[in-house]
């Protein structure tokens, strides 16, 4: 879609979604395993296209977001506050951690002066100094500034405003987070800058391994009742010398009853979610329901479990907390096939996304 052709069909979706984000008709929510999936750790040549990726996502989407995974059960859900990384990574790039790290830096440089080690020492003495030398302040903190990312927060004089009292630590925080949180900026942050890989690729793997080993188990555990309901149906058929005795059919019959309600409960996605609280936990009681519907949705198509799955599976839990939710054709086709709680929300081609989304503002609008 970044880099559709001229004239084409999908050149004339992107546009109508960029038209109706404008409008304030529609909100687009960023995601950390679709930031990732669309952007991926390129060679240098490859840049440029990571970067329009990234570019057309911060048009599209803005600051509108879907919380981690595993912030859902803590409560978070869609919000327009750009903060789609782990809650607990915030701490990391939280303006108050970082002035006392760099206080401490300074104060251990072997290049900082008496006076610099001494303002630093304090925080109202670097308080007053930054408010008193702006310029010196800056040049200092730019200098020895603790991360390879947001070393134009110094350099611009944001941290000298924040420790004059004149930025309040909520912007402060706003502007040191962009980094990690718009898709371009990310892209240079963790891989030009940290050089790290992909994140999500072992998440990823983890993931459709974890999902393969659960279904594996469902359908053994299926599999084991079926064959011994065949025995018991045997056993109770036998006649002549062999036929069971009135106990032994009543015993055996009770567990005929009795496996047929293990099997009930086995297929049930209620009992499933009930029996992994980590779901629950993580997603939400709504999401630990999709995510155990599913999976005997796939134990029902039969079809193996690829890597891609894992990261739709993830997403398809956001099913809850949006009008609209667009996925893999697949996979999409699959939640509506089994009708997947919230299924109806599922918009399962880029063709039909416009259309959709304009019904869909429509609707909301008359229900305002």
């Amino acid at each position: 879609m970044y880099r559709a052709p001229p004239g084409s069909a999908v050149e004339q979706i992107r546009d109508t979604l960029k038209s109706l984000v404008r409008a304030g008709l529609v909100e687009i929510g960023l995601s950390y395993h679709v930031v990732f999936e669309l952007l991926q750790k390129a060679s240098p040549e490859h840049r440029p296209d990571r970067l329009e990726r990234a570019n057309l996502l911060s048009k599209l989407c803005e600051r509108n977001v879907l919380p981690y995974p595993s912030d859902i059960g803590q409560g978070f859900r869609f919000s327009n506050d750009g903060l789609w990384v782990p809650r607990i990574d915030l701490e990391e790039v939280e303006i108050e951690n970082v002035v006392q790290h760099l206080m401490h830096v300074v104060t251990v440089h072997p290049d900082s002066s008496r006076h610099e080690r001494r303002v630093h020492a304090k925080r109202k003495y670097l308080n007053a100094w930054a408010q008193s030398n702006p310029t010196g302040a800056s040049r200092l903190h730019a200098q020895l500034w603790p991360f390879l990312f947001a070393r134009d927060f110094a350099i611009d004089r944001d941290l000298a405003r924040y420790l004059s009292g004149d930025m309040t630590r909520e912007i402060a925080n706003e502007r040191l987070r962009f980094h990690i949180t718009d898709p371009a900026s990310v892209y240079t942050t963790y891989f030009d800058l940290y050089g790290r890989d992909n994140p999500i690729a072992e998440r990823r793997d983890a993931m459709a391994h974890k999902f393969c080993t659960m279904l594996e188990e469902l359908r053994g555990m299926l599999s084991n009742g079926d064959d011994l309901r065949r025995r018991i149906d045997e056993a109770l058929a036998l006649e002549g010398e062999q036929a069971l005795s009135p106990a032994g059919r009543t015993e055996l019959s009770k567990i005929k009853t009795e496996l047929r309600t293990f099997r009930a409960e086995t297929l049930s996605p209620e009992e499933l979610s009930r029996q992994v609280p980590t779901w629950k936990d993580m997603l939400g009681e709504e999401g630990a329901l999709i995510a155990a519907q599913i999976l005997f949705a796939f134990h029902r198509e039969g079809r193996p479990i690829k890597r891609s799955d894992a990261i739709d599976f993830i997403h398809a839990c956001y099913l809850p907390h949006v009008d609209l939710w667009r996925g893999d054709k697949a996979f999409s086709d699959l939640l509506i096939k089994h009708q997947v709680k919230f299924s109806e929300r599922v918009v399962s081609s880029l063709e039909e996304l416009p259309s959709r989304m304009e019904a869909e503002a429509e609707r909301l609008a008359h229900a305002a």
